[in-house]
Parts: structure tokens; sequence; C-alpha cells
């Protein structure tokens, strides 16, 4: 009986040792993706941002929306990986609203063509006339999963060619004569609609392709070509999510020949009036805006600084939470804005707002956290310790002019005269 207990007691104590490890690994994981992938695509990201609202030409425009929306894929990738790491639930989330689907298209096709020309291919696109502009979808997601078939459909390439995009609207007839399309139908309802996104090397003849049954992407095709690793995994989950389903037709030595995708889209009934650009907002009100900016990340608190900058704000960049507080200390009536990274060392950008509300007024200075976070639950932690708005990472010049607008609106009327003498920020509304 001893000597169970002392086995059962040993395993235990293995048990809780490989736990440790693996939560050690799963920790120096996270660090990694944060600081060596994560704040690196998100200074790109802010940088991208601010060359976008420059003028350009349509041709240069065009390159850098495509990367803007290339930056945003590869940010989203690297959360899901993070957040499939953190918590093991595999669960990838969709953002489903109104969009644009013919600027995407053209996105989508701009970086192909690059990718293509460096490689030696000739490009082409060719868009269904009846295509529908405005759906309802996750439009970072289907740009992810074009750009996943792209990529794919170029590995281990050896040979030059010629690569043609083609898009179209699907359905009725057309989708039950497609005979690759036969372990997935789908049902028609009124309201929806089916597109079909297809991108494969031109053979200059109709019969190839049908020529061969479809792969899917589960399934390897042979050592030279791909298999079904976790892209392939994570890709063929996304596209189910959307209802939708994505195969791959081989050449006749076991190569990608064409890789093509169906997605189910609800019709947009607004007509497109929201999604209308009204233009940024005007920066008067954020000129001359003093603002405290607290970061320890060297070059994404140099890329915001600028960000700020190119708004018109005074910014006093500093690299901690104690350097933050020694600052508000020796000039803290001169700063209208705090803007804090909510996960800097020793202490946290939490820390910092509870110590500043507790000799400062909730409406002055008004505090703004950063983050990368997507916990739904950040937001709440920020207005218990006082926080006045939140801005996720990566930080683009559109969206951190929309929330310095929305913070300012939402507090000035709640600033009493006192308030406004002292901090001026009504000076310039």
């Amino acid at each position: 009986m001893r000597d169970k207990l002392a086995e059962q007691n040993r395993a235990l104590q293995q048990a809780k040792k490989d736990a440790m490890m693996a939560s050690q690994a799963r920790n120096s994981f996270q660090m990694v993706m944060s600081k060596g992938m994560r704040r690196p695509m998100h200074s790109i990201s802010g940088l991208l941002s601010m060359i976008q609202q420059d003028n350009v030409a349509n041709e240069q425009k065009m390159i850098v929306d495509t990367m803007v929306k290339t930056s945003s894929v590869l940010s989203t990738l690297i959360n899901d990986v993070m957040e499939i790491s953190s918590k093991d639930t595999g669960r990838l989330p969709l953002e489903m609203g109104p969009f644009h689907l013919h600027p995407m298209i053209k996105e989508a096709a701009c970086l192909a063509k690059c990718l293509c020309v460096s490689k030696g291919f000739g490009f082409s696109v060719d868009v269904g006339s009846s295509l529908p502009n405005l759906v309802i979808g996750d439009e970072r997601r289907v740009f992810q999963v074009i750009l996943h078939m792209v990529g794919n459909l170029l590995i281990g390439c050896d040979r030059a060619g010629f690569v043609t995009f083609r898009t179209s609207s699907v359905g009725g007839i057309e989708g039950r004569n497609d005979q690759r399309r036969a372990i997935w139908r789908p049902s028609s309802s009124e309201g929806y609609t089916f597109i079909k996104f297809e991108i494969g090397f031109d053979s200059g003849s109709s019969q190839l392709e049908s020529s061969y049954p479809p792969i899917q992407l589960s399934t390897r095709i042979n050592s030279e070509g791909i298999d079904g690793g976790l892209s392939f995994n994570m890709c063929k989950k996304l596209v189910q999510m959307m209802q939708g389903n994505i195969w791959v037709a081989p050449s006749s030595r076991g190569l990608v020949q064409s890789m093509t995708l169906v997605l189910k889209f609800e019709l947009s009934l607004s007509g497109g009036d929201d999604l209308i650009e009204p233009g940024p907002p005007s920066n008067s009100q954020l000129r001359g805006l003093r603002v405290i900016l607290a970061d320890d990340d060297g070059v994404n608190r140099l890329v915001t600084r600028k960000l700020l900058e190119k708004l018109g704000c005074h910014v006093t960049a500093v690299s901690s939470g104690f350097e933050c507080l020694s600052a508000l200390g020796t000039a803290g009536s001169s700063f209208q804005i705090i803007l804090l990274d909510l996960h800097m060392p020793e202490m946290d950008g939490f820390e910092v707002a509870m110590r500043v509300r507790k000799f400062q007024s909730r409406s002055c200075p008004l505090i703004v956290a950063l983050t990368a976070s997507a916990d739904e639950d950040v937001w709440q932690r920020c207005l218990q310790v006082g926080m006045n708005g939140l801005i996720r990472k990566p930080v683009l010049l559109e969206g951190i002019a929309a929330e310095l607008h929305s913070v300012l609106q939402a507090n000035i009327g709640v600033l009493s005269a006192t308030h406004i003498e002292r901090c001026g920020l009504c000076k310039d509304c």
C-alpha cells in the first residue's frame, strides 16, 4: 500500500512538473509572438496608415491600400495564433458587417499580381459583370483566405506561365451542374448571394481543369505539392464558418492547377449609404492638444508619436508608468490627454490610471488606453479605473483621430468652468 501511494505521489509530481513546463513554454511562445511579430507588425500598420492619408497617384494608392489590408490580415493571423495558444479553444472570431466587394477584389488582385510578377508569371483578372457590390460578411477574413489561396498556388512553382484570378456569382442551375461542389450544396434563399473566387494557371484549355477530380484541402497532393497543415486547417475552418467551401484542382503532375473558393454573402439592403466615407473629421479640435504618451516599446512609441504629431498634437513620450507619473507630477495641469499602454512592465496602464485618478478629476486629464488585447472585458476594467477611451492596436491614423474626437466630445459637456480654464479643452472647439 505504501509503495502504491509513493508511486501515485511520483506520478502527481511528474504531472505537476509537466504542467509547469507546458505553461512556461506557452508563456515564452506568447512573449516571442508579441515582441517579435505582433509589435513590429503594428508599427508597420501605423506607418502605412500615415502614407495612406497622403496625396498619391491612383496606382500608388491602390498599392498602399493593399499593403494596409495585408498588414491587417497578418495582424489577425498573429492574434489568432496567440488566442489559440493561450486558450486552447481553437475558436476563430468573425466580424460580420457590410462592405464593398469590388474594392476588396481589386486589392486582392493587386496583391496577387505583385506575388505573381515577382515569380515571373503573367497575371490577369476577370470579374463577372453580375457581381453585387454591397454585401455583408467578414471582409478581413475573406481577404485572408484569398491571400492563402494565392500563396499556396505559387508554392513550389518551377515553371513560367500565366495566372488568372476570376470572380463570379454562382447559384441555381450553374451551382447544381458544378460537379466539384457536389460535396457542398448551398441552400438558395432570398437575400443571399454565392460568390466564386478562382485563381489558377491558365492552361489555354478549358478541358484541363475538368479532367481532374477536386482534392480537399486536408489531403496531401504529393511530396512536391501542398499538404493539410495548420494553415490549411485554419483556412478550411474559416471558410466553413462563413458557410462556404474551398477546393484544389491538381495538374497532371499532381501540383496545384487551380484553387476555388465559394462563399455565401448576405446582400445589404441599405444601398450603401452607411458605407459612404464622410472623410476624416476636422483635426482643428486636436491641433495643439497636449498629450503625454506612455509605451514601453520604443518603435511603437515612436510611430504613435508621429501619428499624433501628424494630427497636430504636442506630444511628450515616456517609456514607463513611473516616468508618466513623474511628468504628470511636475506638469500635470498642462496635459489634456494621457495615452497609456496597458501592458507596460513594473507599473501597467491600469495602475497608472488609478494613481492619476486618486489625485485628479475624472474629466481632466482624459485617459485613453492602448492595448493589443482583444478581450471583451478590457473596456470594463478601463472604466473601473477611470479611463475615458480605448484604442486597440495596431494604432492607425484614422482610428486614433476618431477615438480622440469621440473622447473629447463625450467629456466636453461635463467639464466645469474651472476645468475648462485649467485644461483649455474648449478653446479650439
